[in-house]
């Protein structure tokens, strides 16, 4: 038999914890002595994701994370997905990967740009995890996802008499995060 892609569309309201890897930081400049190891615990992140299709599709996720990084940095993300997923009525296992951007602002309390403020920045996610519909169109989701972010300069604070302001970018390197997931899914069409 034919099954249809486009039979099923859900939308899933989202909390997850992200992991940020181990950054050791140093700046890009050889007058600079600064150098800061970064080893975050966890920060969170909420949004929704939009989903469609019932074996191949898309999905797509808007998020929002207060402290990324640390506590001065915001960051918004969008991304663009395709969906594989299996074709079940109670619990569908699937896997998901695409491109998008994070567009992280943000000053520290002095008035600085935050330490996590790269700007706007490509980056690719991937993942998967189960939806369980167990009655009914509403049920829950629970997923990992890996992002990858290439290009991740930050800022770090190099006081001097002149300007007790200053920063200089860092390295450019690539900021790697595992995020866990959980969220309330609605489901709409065919199941």
């Amino acid at each position: 038999g034919v099954i249809p892609a486009y039979a099923q569309t859900d939308v899933t309201l989202f909390g997850a914890t992200q992991y940020e890897g181990r950054l050791n930081v140093d700046t890009a400049t050889s007058t600079a002595t600064t150098s800061r190891s970064f080893n975050p615990s966890t920060f969170g992140t909420f949004g929704a994701r939009f989903g469609h299709g019932r074996v191949f599709g898309g999905e797509h996720t808007f998020a929002y994370a207060p402290n990324f990084l640390e506590a001065n940095t915001k960051a918004f993300f969008y991304y663009s997905n395709f969906l594989v997923q299996a074709p079940l009525p109670k619990v569908k296992p699937y896997g998901t990967a695409g491109l998008g951007s994070i567009f992280t602002f943000g000053t520290d309390d002095s008035g600085r740009p935050s330490f996590g403020k790269m700007g706007t920045k490509f980056g690719l996610n991937y993942g998967g995890g189960v939806k369980i519909l167990p009655a009914g169109p509403v049920g829950l989701r629970f997923d990992i996802r890996g992002y990858m972010i290439p290009g991740a300069r930050f800022n770090v604070p190099v006081p001097t008499t002149l300007d007790p302001l200053a920063t200089i970018k860092s390295a450019s390197q690539t900021l790697n995060m595992i995020e866990t997931g959980v969220g309330i899914v609605f489901s709409f069409g065919e199941r």
